[in-house]
């Protein structure tokens, strides 16, 4: 393995021109697939940096008559990526200015990896660490849960059991969880002298907190009222720290958004949820923590058309912030909100019905159109359109459109949903669900989400309160 490594680092480093990847590339993930049973001749890695571009980073490399591949890959945070390989994946380790070896047995991956170079035993504790805790890579597979700005998000297994059980034997589990590991990479770590990186030991022990802290959260948040739970239950906020966490993990990201959230909650005031918590970033958070919650305050904010409340900030953000990192995807949202912004023209675009009609944005000129995007998937959706129901018969003898959009993986699961609910309004499905040319066009990344569009095409301003009463109210008073 290592005269294999060796080999082709000697080749990466004489054909600099030809890689594309080496030159602004900090860490390197060279390696070998034995047993090629697929056809597959690329193999992809994938860095999630929407925390900091509001985007995803992929790098491709081709693989070799002799099964050898190697990425020059420019990490920003130790972090987790995504090894694509035949369309399987599997969640690796990497941090910068590091190397990484890679050995696939092509016939049984993702489960058969042998990992080496400085970033072997960091991989090869990781991947018994996900044995006993798997990841969900697919987000909509998971449950979601929306409290005030924030969503929690959780596997189906842990959300029945949230729902089946105290708060004493959620809380107990999540701890014997959280000892387990930590006993795990301290009996590693033993057995193993001075192998794991450091950045390494800071961002799975990240993991293990955040991880165990984040849930007991999400469970006291959603399950306050049905168990009567006093503020001793939430002492570990107190306890846990909100920053020095390993940044690159999503789990302290999500944390640290969800305390966030959940302190705006209990100060009782409910306006300007993005302003309200970026000013407590800037109040009570240092560092690169303080600025990733202020960019995703903002961030959240123009993607929700909140333009002219936050704009402020945004420009003392960007005159302010030490951490230019984030600056891109702040960016990104301004544009975009300036885009999407009141009296900006609403993309058109043509779907089938349920029925198989060709229907078109564009058809309902000179009527008012409540876009809304959902899956039936989605339990908030679900809520969300079954509320609706009462009053789409009112609301169409008013002129206006309830367009629904749903971005379903399975054709047959809407036809079923739509029918058997018996969902009013113009229902049509958008192949490719989020990944689909609308959901690019409207910059929809979670559900449920919706538009109003005016008489003339352009996009009108949304109620302040998101709930069905306000939008309904907007409604009428744009169909007059």
């Amino acid at each position: 393995m290592n005269r294999i490594l060796l080999f082709i680092s000697l080749l990466l480093l004489s054909n600099i021109s030809l890689t594309g990847q080496i030159a602004d590339a900090n860490t390197l993930v060279l390696g070998k697939i034995n047993n090629r049973v697929s056809l597959a001749k690329e193999i992809t890695i994938q860095v999630n940096i929407r925390y900091m571009t509001s985007d995803t980073e992929e790098y491709t490399s081709n693989i070799l008559e002799d099964g050898t591949f190697a990425f020059g890959i420019n990490v920003r945070e130790p972090q987790y990526a995504t090894l694509i390989y035949s369309r399987e994946k599997k969640l690796i380790y990497i941090e910068p200015n590091d190397t990484l070896g890679i050995n696939i047995d092509g016939g049984s991956y993702p489960r058969n990896v042998l990992f080496g170079e400085r970033g072997g035993p960091d991989n090869t504790f990781l991947a018994e660490y996900l044995k006993e805790n798997p990841k969900e890579l697919n987000q909509f597979k998971k449950v979601q849960f929306r409290k005030e700005i924030f969503w929690y998000s959780t596997l189906p297994t842990q959300d029945k059991d949230m729902r089946n059980t105290t708060p004493e034997a959620f809380s107990g589990k999540l701890l014997t969880k959280k000892d387990r590991a930590f006993a795990k990479l301290d009996f590693y770590r033993k057995n193993n002298p001075n192998k794991l990186t450091p950045d390494f030991i800071n961002f799975m022990e990240t993991e293990f907190i955040y991880d165990w802290a984040y849930n007991k959260l999400m469970f006291g948040h959603l399950y306050k009222g049905r168990y009567d739970l006093q503020d001793s239950y939430f002492s570990f906020l107190d306890e846990t720290p909100l920053v020095g966490g390993s940044i690159g993990n999503h789990l302290y990201r999500d944390y640290v958004l969800a305390v966030v959230n959940y302190r705006y909650e209990k100060a009782g005031d409910k306006t300007d949820p993005y302003v309200k918590q970026y000013d407590f970033a800037t109040n009570n958070l240092i560092g690169n923590t303080q600025a990733f919650v202020q960019s995703e305050m903002l961030y959240k904010a123009f993607l929700d058309k909140k333009l002219d409340s936050i704009l402020g900030r945004y420009w003392a953000f960007i005159d302010n912030t030490e951490h230019l990192g984030y600056e891109e995807k702040v960016n990104y949202a301004y544009q975009k909100a300036s885009r999407y912004a009141e009296g900006s023209p609403a993309p058109d675009f043509t779907l089938k019905d349920i029925d198989e009609n060709t229907i078109q944005l564009a058809q309902y000129g000179g009527k008012v159109v409540y876009l809304n995007f959902w899956a039936s998937w989605c339990r908030p959706c679900m809520k969300k359109m079954n509320n609706l129901q009462p009053f789409i018969q009112d609301m169409e003898k008013q002129g206006i459109v309830i367009l629904n959009v749903s971005l379903d993986r399975n054709a047959e699961d809407w036809r079923r949903t739509v029918r058997q609910m018996d969902f009013g309004g113009v229902n049509v499905m958008a192949n490719g669900d989020i990944d689909s040319d609308i959901a690019k066009k409207y910059e929809v990344r979670i559900l449920p989400q919706y538009y109003i569009v005016n008489k003339n095409g352009s996009f009108a301003q949304r109620p302040v309160k998101n709930d069905l009463t306000s939008i309904r109210t907007t409604l009428t008073e744009l169909s007059r």
